[in-house]
């Protein structure tokens, strides 16, 4: 379970059950004069699903980047359990092999075939020059990862010609495909058609119960992410404004989560 600290405003600590996955202490991020993260401290529990949720604004996807190594934090530190911290370079590299993310907009190639893009999960796994054809191992992996989320029938069809939930798909296909211990995923479910919303969410909850992966995912659904997280983490002006259970996110809390800001703000890069 994701644990409580100093930094998060109107939270009352508790004790973590499980071992955690990644640690935040004092993590913040600037872009430009912006402050898009403000002192984040707060655990990942190993092997859970956690849920991010807040207004738009909020730095969720910045807080995803923070997470993969791709955006580092001005202060404070991020570490990995049995590796270490983000700031040693040979940490980030095995912990960036460990991960995978899926993104809100696909990020496919259109020219490619389904099971082509799928298997850019695993391009890190085979020199970037090799013209050889992908080793059968990995077009196994792939085959597998499109099985899993009901689209191995149209593997060898190309990605521009499958619709919007089905390209989605995919992108969950390829994140699957390098069995990562750390899965990040940006509101994965906004493409997909409600009657798949059960669908891909089983799909990730068994990854987490079956394979051990630690799931952190960002979702504006604030129903659905009280029904599969095991933990919500609520993100404002780019401060933690709520840890807890799902049955502790409240009206009041959503409230206070979601109440109007003051003053406009920009609208939130995506980095993650």
């Amino acid at each position: 379970m994701i644990a409580a600290t100093s930094s998060v405003d109107n939270v009352v600590p508790f004790q973590p059950l499980w071992r955690p996955a990644v640690t935040l202490d004092g993590c913040s991020v600037r872009r430009g004069s912006r402050v898009v993260l403000r002192e984040i401290a707060c655990t990942i529990p190993a092997r859970a699903i956690t849920a991010v949720v807040g207004p738009s604004g909020a730095g969720k996807s910045t807080f995803l980047g923070v997470l993969n190594g791709l955006i580092p934090s001005l202060g404070g530190a991020v570490e990995v359990t049995g590796l270490g911290r983000l700031d040693q370079p040979a940490v980030l590299r095995e912990h960036r092999r460990r991960t995978a993310t899926i993104f809100q907009e696909h990020a496919l190639i259109d020219r490619l075939t389904a099971m082509e893009n799928v298997l850019l999960g695993l391009a890190d796994r085979r020199h970037p020059l090799s013209l050889m054809p992908w080793p059968v191992e990995h077009r196994r992996h792939a085959a597998e990862a499109l099985a899993r989320v009901g689209l191995l029938s149209r593997a060898h069809d190309r990605a521009g010609r499958l619709s919007g939930g089905e390209r989605q798909r995919v992108g969950f296909a390829r994140a699957l495909v390098r069995r990562p211990r750390l899965l990040l995923a940006d509101e994965p479910f906004s493409a997909v058609d409600p009657a798949l919303v059960r669908h891909l969410g089983d799909v990730l909850r068994r990854a987490v119960a079956a394979d051990g992966v630690t799931l952190v995912i960002v979702l504006h659904q604030i129903e659905l992410a009280r029904a599969v997280a095991d933990r919500i983490l609520g993100l404002a002006e780019g401060r933690m404004r709520f840890i807890g259970a799902p049955d502790e996110f409240g009206a009041a809390e959503q409230a206070r989560l979601f109440r109007p800001n003051r003053r406009p703000k920009e609208k939130e890069e995506c980095h993650a």
